[in-house]
């Protein structure tokens, strides 16, 4: 059951989210900690994505203006600032908010240049659960270190387990994240807004395979973190041959459903184990991977 409280999005706003344009038309019908994304779009009311999955309405229609106003607030008013991350289509903002935006490509040379004409916005609402990789660690590194993939749906968890790995291996481990996205650990003015660990080096803003060899080339990790790796074989076979563990996130609904994707075929040569989470980052599955 939804709980009976309902909340305002001033708690969102002063958490950290820019979301003062919406705040006045949304009211969230859970309480924060219960909400995984809202969506805002064009002529329809925004929606709040609980944990479990339901999609709840939250407020009356967005109007154009209305989409217009909250994306110039989220790129504070500054588009061009902004290029790069909109034609990525998404922007992270401090606290380790992730905002994706939906409208028209505009391409230059065959290659996505912008966007115009936003439509819609996902507001994706970071969080910090202490404890929540401990399991994964007592049964993934019983034996010592090794290479690992967490695989599971969008919003299993896999964001929010990988940051509780961090800290629990960076407590007693050379420890590197590399943060794409800013959403692992949310670093503001180079301190991390969420804890990854005591002996945690941080790669903000790398890509994946820029970061891990940058790591490797200045860090001496024992292990590297990283969140949704592409088929980024070579980086991966770099670790390998240093003897550095590397553990990352891949989007996946099963086991079997993993060693399918061609994305990711190159990468599991080189890793040692995958776990699977269900939902709430729960823990469904451990599976060697090599023989």
């Amino acid at each position: 059951m939804i709980a009976a409280k309902t909340t305002s999005t001033n708690e969102i706003v002063a958490g950290g989210c820019p979301l003062k344009n919406a705040a006045r038309k949304i009211t969230l019908p859970c309480p924060i900690e219960e909400v995984a994304e809202i969506r805002l779009r064009i002529n329809r009311r925004a929606a709040a994505v609980t944990l479990d999955g339901r999609i709840i309405p939250c407020s009356p229609p967005f109007t154009h203006q209305d989409i217009t106003d909250c994306f110039l607030e989220l790129c504070r008013n500054s588009v061009h600032s902004f290029a790069k991350e909109i034609a990525e289509g998404y922007i992270t903002l401090p606290g380790g908010f992730r905002v994706g935006f939906c409208g028209t490509a505009v391409v230059h040379g065959g290659k996505l240049d912008s966007l115009r004409d936003i439509s819609s916005l996902n507001i994706r609402i970071p969080r910090e659960v202490r404890g929540c990789g401990e399991e994964l660690c007592r049964r993934a590194f019983s034996e010592g270190l090794c290479s690992l993939i967490v695989c599971g749906r969008p919003l299993s968890g896999k964001t929010t387990v990988l940051r509780d790995l961090a800290r629990i291996l960076g407590a007693a481990h050379r420890t590197a994240v590399v943060d794409s996205r800013g959403e692992l650990a949310a670093v503001q003015g180079g301190v991390p807004a969420l804890d990854v660990g005591e002996n945690t080096d941080i790669l903000n803003g790398y890509s994946k395979a820029e970061g891990i060899m940058c790591a490797l080339r200045s860090l001496s990790p024992e292990v590297i973190i990283c969140d949704e790796i592409g088929d980024d074989a070579e980086p991966v076979r770099q670790c390998m041959s240093c003897g550095v563990k590397l553990i990352v996130s891949v989007h996946a609904g099963s086991i079997e459903e993993l060693k399918r994707r061609p994305s990711v075929s190159g990468l599991l040569p080189f890793i040692d184990k995958a776990a699977l989470l269900g939902e709430r980052g729960r823990l469904m599955e451990v599976t060697e991977l090599m023989s």
